[in-house]
């Protein structure tokens, strides 16, 4: 089980056609041009519209869990009102979101068909900015570097007070219950999009930012390189890593996800935790740091086989109830090359699905110390998703279809698994690419 969210940003981070949209040109018909500002027919969106309501509440095993069906039917009756025949295919997908976001499920979520995913530079937010506490900063100028810099303070954008902004984006983005770190993390990576989608992909962007202590309205020059910069969470660059520092006694595996499905994959991930709890076992090592940021999930065995290596009893990872993973719902006993001792485990936003199982399991067990941001996933979630295509835009809805959940079942469905030691970076050790949850933990374990 993988986070729904990954598949929508891989479709939104292709971009780099130069071509012009002309709205007017566009109708949505076979052989046309087709761009991000395209118009359909507004039979063709009401009719997708209807049909994306009545497959979402159809197919969804709980669409009423976190909001009422009166509640739900009022929110699309006003989304529907907002169709006109002017709409363009990036308004439309913003209206449909807000309705696919509202039954908060991290796993069904609403995104452009391949045909759409080479948006025009022009047309994206062109510098990297991220939210801290509720408040936007550059971090990577690009080539806008001559009017703004990293760490000056955005207010407004195209006349649209930041936190106002903040909030929209929120409501259009996937997550289980009211959790909001998954939405505070994706939007923070790809805020060049999210803010783009917003203002229905302008072809201009002007920013009112604070400098020196002054405010400016300065108009950006448009993008011409968005990609990210590295930092400390990129080093891992094959997804499992091991390291050790015998002189404090202290090892960290680094597992940023768990895709390792079937027969092929899944040998890879045993014999790396095979290998790193040896080693731990060989070299008599005290402290274990495990790393899990931006694990957005994958095969729950592997998340069992992990498990395994911090358990002092026997356990089942599966709730009977679940119609798959028939050895998951059976006693499985700890591992003899087992870690002993209490292990740190580092965790934020994007720790979701099979990772949030995870983690459910070590917090109802008292099996570790979690340091970090809360995880976007818990104990239960929606998986076993399916694409449908909407006829006339060729919209994909994903839709989870069967409910999946640990026998951690003394937790919250609202909430992520909440951190033992809160740690939240600001402006400056972003800037500084500094890693303040590791380097807090590294400091418990110097206490102890």
């Amino acid at each position: 089980m993988k986070i729904n969210i990954i598949l929508l940003l891989i479709t939104f981070t292709l971009f780099g056609c130069n071509q012009k949209s002309n709205a007017n040109e566009n109708t949505g018909k076979s052989g046309t041009t087709e761009n991000i500002k395209e118009i359909f027919a507004l039979t063709d969106y009401q009719q997708d519209f209807e049909k994306m309501t009545e497959i979402l509440v159809k197919n969804h095993p709980q669409p009423y869990a976190f909001i009422s069906e009166d509640s739900l039917k009022k929110l699309i009756n006003l989304q529907y009102d907002k169709i006109t025949d002017s709409t363009t295919i990036g308004e439309f997908l913003w209206i449909c979101k807000s309705v696919v976001t509202a039954i908060n499920c991290g796993h069904t979520n609403i995104m452009l068909p391949a045909k759409f995913g080479r948006v025009s530079k022009s047309l994206l937010f062109p510098i990297k900015a991220k939210y801290v506490n509720s408040r936007l900063y550059i971090v990577d100028a690009k080539n806008n570097s001559d009017k703004v810099s990293e760490g000056d303070e955005i207010l407004k954008i195209n006349g649209v007070d930041v936190e106002t902004l903040q909030k929209e984006i929120f409501q259009h983005l996937p997550s289980d219950g009211f959790n909001e770190t998954v939405k505070h993390e994706s939007t923070n990576l790809y805020f060049y999009w999210f803010s783009s989608m917003f203002f229905d992909f302008p072809t201009s962007y002007t920013v009112t930012v604070k400098q020196n202590g002054n405010m400016e309205e300065i108009k950006l020059e448009e993008a011409v390189n968005l990609e990210a910069k590295k930092t400390f969470l990129d080093d891992c660059e094959n997804q499992l890593c091991f390291d050790m520092n015998q002189e404090s006694s202290t090892a960290i595996i680094t597992i940023r996800s768990f895709g390792y499905y079937g027969k092929k994959r899944f040998p890879i991930f045993e014999s790396f935790v095979d290998s790193c709890f040896y080693q731990i076992k060989e070299n008599k090592i005290q402290n274990l740091i495990i790393d899990l940021r931006n694990n957005t999930g994958g095969d729950p065995f592997c998340g069992s086989y992990l498990l395994q290596h911090l358990a002092n009893k026997s356990f089942t990872y599966f709730h009977k109830d679940i119609k798959r993973y028939s050895d998951l719902k059976k006693t499985i006993q700890p591992s003899s090359n087992g870690f002993k001792n209490k292990p740190y485990i580092l965790i934020n936003g994007l720790c979701f699905s099979t990772t949030g199982h995870f983690c459910s399991l070590v917090k109802e067990n008292n099996l570790g110390i979690f340091v970090g941001d809360e995880t976007a996933g818990t104990y239960t979630c929606n998986d076993f998703s399916k694409n449908f295509t909407l006829k006339n835009t060729k919209l994909t809805l994903r839709v989870a279809r069967q409910i999946c959940k640990t026998t951690a079942s003394n937790l919250t469905n609202e909430h992520g698994i909440i951190p033992d030691y809160y740690v939240i970076p600001n402006i400056d050790n972003i800037l500084n690419n500094t890693d303040t949850v590791l380097n807090y933990t590294l400091k418990l374990i110097e206490k102890e």
